[in-house]
């Protein structure tokens, strides 16, 4: 068993468990899984803490790992039957996916979810790089397809019926695991809920290189800077049109129309006006000048703690294409990079928008996206829906069944107050279409109300 799971799974006192539960109990112990083997299950009481975490009711806890060569560790987490609300729950994990939450599933469970949890596989994946197909199967889409089935599967044992639904919520890489579900195995989820989800990841990545190689070797902007070339962006563009007049939030509604002056900047050298041009524009092939990946909108240099301007974002993808860390991106053949990086990866990790079974079963997408997104930017997301559109037959055709909603202000980790699972059970379950969804965004220390914006490709 693995140590992690030594950690998060301590000896619980001992708990009363029904004569009702003890037979499915073991039924799960003494189960074989086409998807992973069970190395845990434990009855836990209400109030045990677990983790960083509280159990708030009775609940049945799992841990299972796949079957070699994959690393995936799963955590389950099932409410006694009479807590159960009859739905089970998927949650995706984050960045490069190399740790399970049980506390994600516990707390699920605690509001009435049978709920699961996974990693993907990649732990400490340097130590057998020769294994890293496998790697790229399970962080692309395996590990949760396993997640799932196993989680199904050990629902119906213990609660002696199968959910009547299930749904999906998940983020970033938990977002691209959601979109690989609904392409590759649309069957499995009557409603999935993404925030700023990960849709062409090999184009991101190659973006992030691009970037890295561009502000080598970084600390060209002090935070002062970074900020005051936001405000400046803003200021030039306040009266664009669809602006709010009189607005005094710190960014802009339609930062996608944004135009720069760059002579205005009179606080900046010319090499960082240089640096700051480059970082707004599109990635183009060195080489042969043909368009790579997106350049990010005009005033989202305040987002993410502003790495977009300090030394760009630190992916792992480079390190599995090179086999090992530490990459110099000044000594990166560009051209190279672009065509290789895709060429390997792209199979497994790119999100395909051909959702035509997923519609034809009737299943729901629900999406939101922060504006000025610097780890995820907005373009992937609305690019790919536009594809998604036109694979659907039409934009009114594809809203009945899909939706992204695009949050002013909005980047990785300062979007609040919407509750996505509920507006995606409201969307599969009572057929209430989501119109509108408010969200809140911190942006230095206020938090704002924003109207999300229901994206429709022109």
């Amino acid at each position: 068993m693995s140590k992690y799971f030594l950690l998060i799974f301590p000896l619980f006192l001992a708990a009363t468990i029904s004569t009702a539960e003890e037979p499915s109990i073991e039924k799960i112990k003494n189960a074989n899984f086409d998807e992973a083997e069970i190395t845990d299950v434990r009855y836990i009481c209400a109030g045990e803490k677990i983790g960083g975490t509280k159990a708030s009711t009775d609940m049945l806890l799992i841990a299972a790992r796949a079957h070699p060569p994959s690393k995936v560790k799963i955590a389950l987490a099932l409410p006694v039957a009479d807590k159960w609300n009859g739905i089970f729950l998927g949650k995706g994990n984050g960045g490069m996916g190399d740790r399970v939450s049980v506390e994600m599933a516990v707390n699920g469970a605690n509001i009435g979810y049978a709920t699961a949890h996974c990693d993907l596989g990649t732990e400490k994946w340097w130590e057998d790089a020769d294994n890293l197909d496998v790697v790229l199967a399970d962080f692309g889409h395996d590990a949760v397809y396993m997640m799932t089935k196993l989680g199904k599967k050990a629902a119906q044992i213990f609660y002696g019926k199968p959910p009547k639904y299930s749904y999906y919520l998940g983020g970033s890489t938990g977002g691209q695991e959601g979109l690989s579900m609904a392409e590759r195995h649309p069957a499995e989820y009557d409603g999935i809920a993404l925030l700023f989800p990960v849709s062409d990841r090999t184009s991101l990545h190659i973006r992030f290189m691009f970037e890295k190689a561009l502000l080598f070797p970084g600390g060209h902007f002090t935070d002062e800077q970074i900020s005051k070339i936001s405000e400046e962006i803003v200021k030039q563009n306040r009266n664009n049109e669809g602006e709010p007049e009189n607005s005094s939030k710190p960014y802009l509604k339609y930062p996608e129309r944004a135009k720069v002056d760059y002579s205005k900047f009179d606080f900046l050298s010319k090499n960082q006006i240089d640096l700051l041009s480059g970082i707004h524009s599109p990635f183009l092939d060195p080489a042969t000048g043909a368009f790579i990946t997106f350049g990010l909108p005009p005033s989202c240099e305040i987002a993410d703690n502003g790495k977009s301007l300090k030394n760009g974002f630190d992916d792992w993808m480079s390190a599995w294409f090179f086999r090992r860390a530490n990459i110099d991106p000044s000594k990166v053949d560009l051209h190279k990079y672009a065509i290789e990086f895709k060429k390997r990866f792209s199979q497994d990790t790119d999100a395909a928008p051909n959702l035509g079974k997923f519609r034809k079963y009737g299943k729901k997408l629900l999406i939101i996206q922060g504006k000025i997104d610097t780890i995820v930017p907005a373009e992937y997301i609305k690019d790919w829906y536009k594809l998604l559109c036109k694979n659907t037959g039409s934009t009114e055709k594809t809203l009945e069944y899909a939706r992204v909603f695009l949050v002013p202000g909005g980047w990785h980790g300062n979007m609040s107050g919407v509750d996505m699972l509920q507006a995606i059970r409201d969307w599969v379950e009572k057929n209430s279409e989501p119109n509108r969804i408010k969200v809140n965004v911190a942006v230095k220390g206020v938090n704002y109300p924003e109207d999300a914006q229901l994206y429709i490709p022109r």
